[in-house]
């Protein structure tokens, strides 16, 4: 008889076969900042996380709200709404090895998806901060009031990722300012990290958010040696996601070669090899988990 592992242990097991795990992204919104309505619908979504566990992924990340800068909030009821059946739908097509992780702050919706047994980690980019009030659903019964994503993945032994971001998706990129950048966001990881733990959440891993409330130089400190040592001091895997992101463009401006390009697959398609360079970086100093649009060979 198998014994049936729950996303926390499937998320240590992970850990411990492979050196460096890849997730893919799998946004499910109309208006995500790269691929925004690309894969939608259920079909496009599955296709694209099958593609994605073929090219290399261990862990599918499916999103049903942009966090991209200046986006604006979206009610549970919709991201439930987008993420519900393709989450349902790759619990039934994808195997058994890959992973699922949902990629929300609102509580209601991971509590809904973990209680059906639909993923195996929760992907907080507010790190556990935003707490269950008056639910907007009439099963919502079961979830106490003042719940965090922490309590949901302690509760449901799922695997947890807690991720730095300095204000809203709304106004973070809105002069971003530190007193000393590694110290604040690993210092602020570092007491999310304990926060979890108190609860009894058994997995965790910390991303330092870039791109999430940073400037270039911001970034660029993140993802030095420096500051992944700093983050990797917390014993937690870091988790880095810079696919795709805007600090790519900068750079390039910044050395005089950012290209012209003809059409949106063509950008992508140069965002796609900058970011894996940089990416390869990152994991050549310490980072264990790669979120990205696209797996690198």
């Amino acid at each position: 008889m198998t014994t049936l592992l729950t996303g926390d242990e499937k998320c240590l097991a992970l850990l411990n076969q492979h050196p460096l795990v890849g997730m893919g992204i799998l946004n499910v919104t109309p208006d995500s900042f790269s691929d925004g309505g690309r894969f939608s619908t259920v079909q496009t979504a599955t296709q694209q996380a099958i593609e994605l566990l073929n090219y290399g992924a261990h862990i599918i990340d499916v999103g049903g709200v942009s966090t991209r800068p200046g986006a604006d909030a979206v009610s549970a009821s919709e991201e439930w709404n987008r993420v519900f059946p393709v989450l349902e739908q790759l619990k039934e097509k994808l195997p058994q090895k890959a992973l699922v992780s949902l990629d929300t702050s609102n509580v209601e919706v991971a509590f809904r998806a973990a209680r059906s047994g639909l993923v195996d980690l929760i992907n907080d980019v507010n790190a556990a901060r935003s707490p269950a009030g008056n639910t907007e659903f009439s099963d919502s019964g079961l979830l106490p009031v003042r719940w965090t994503t922490a309590d949901v993945a302690a509760k449901f032994r799922l695997g947890l990722v807690l991720m730095h971001m300095q204000g809203s998706p709304k106004t973070m990129q809105i002069n971003p300012e530190y007193e000393n950048c590694i110290e604040d966001v690993a210092g602020f990881l570092d007491e999310r990290l304990q926060y979890a733990r108190s609860l009894g959440v058994r997995w965790c891993a910390i991303d330092p958010g870039i791109g999430f409330g940073k400037s270039l130089d911001h970034n660029l400190a993140l993802m030095s040696t420096e500051g992944l040592a700093r983050l990797g001091r917390s014993g937690a895997p870091v988790l880095i996601g810079l696919s795709r992101k805007s600090f790519l463009v900068k750079i390039a401006e910044r050395e005089g070669r950012f290209p012209a390009f003809r059409s949106q697959d063509e950008e992508l398609l140069w965002r796609d090899l900058e970011s894996g360079v940089w990416e390869k970086l990152c994991a050549g100093r310490g980072a264990r988990i790669i979120r990205t649009h696209k797996m690198k060979n």
